[in-house]
Parts: structure tokens; C-alpha cells; sequence
């Protein structure tokens, strides 16, 4: 599979971000090292990772999936609003191929990856 410049570029950004060195504090080990590693690189606010943790936990029912959908929504509105060093950030000012990614694109990748 060739890769174009606009999907290349989205996947150096994940993986910039996503590139951790692994955590053994006491949420690195309660949730994971990918949960942990996520929640980290999106900038989720601690008090949120156990709510995030637990709609992971329950993607096999729908309305967890789209409970997963709203909560990305707000954490994407939060950074419209207040930028910061994350992931979430660098997809609301990404552009590729003159383009950047509407709030839908977004939405999707980060449910995507949290999901997945």
C-alpha cells in the first residue's frame, strides 16, 4: 500500500506524538500503556481518564461509541478555544494538500485511534 503525501504527513504527526517513552506510574499501570500513552498525547485532562478508560472499555454498545464521539467533540472544541502542545491541536491546524481537516475528519481519526 503507497501512501500519498496528505496520509504520509497525517501518520508522522500521529507517530510524533504517539512516540512515548513508557510510563510505570500508577495510571500508566491502571490504564495501559496505550490508553495512558493516548490520553497523554491528546492532553485529556487527568479527571477525565477513567470516564475515557470506561467508554473504551464498553465500544461493543453503540451508544458508548457515540458517547466516545461527543466526548472527542469537546475535547476538540476545548482546543479550538485553547490550543495547546497535543495532538488535537496539531490536527485543527494541520493542512495538507492546501486543505485542512474539518471538525467530522477530526472527530473520526481521534475516535479511530482511541477506538482502535
Amino acid at each position: 500500500m503507497v501512501l500519498v503525501p496528505h496520509s504520509q504527513r497525517l501518520s508522522e504527526l500521529f507517530s510524533s506524538r504517539l512516540a512515548s517513552p513508557a510510563d510505570d506510574d500508577a495510571a500508566g499501570i491502571v490504564l495501559g500503556p496505550r490508553l495512558h500513552g493516548l490520553c497523554r498525547a491528546l492532553d485529556v485532562p487527568e479527571r477525565d481518564w477513567w470516564t475515557l478508560a470506561r467508554l473504551v472499555d464498553d465500544l461493543a454498545d453503540a451508544h458508548a461509541v457515540e458517547a466516545l464521539g461527543a466526548f472527542v467533540d469537546v475535547l476538540v472544541a476545548d482546543r479550538c478555544r485553547q490550543p495547546g502542545d497535543d495532538l488535537i491541536s496539531d490536527l485543527i491546524t494541520y493542512e495538507g494538500d492546501g486543505d485542512g481537516l474539518t471538525a467530522d475528519d477530526i472527530r473520526a481519526l481521534l475516535v479511530d485511534l482511541i477506538a482502535f
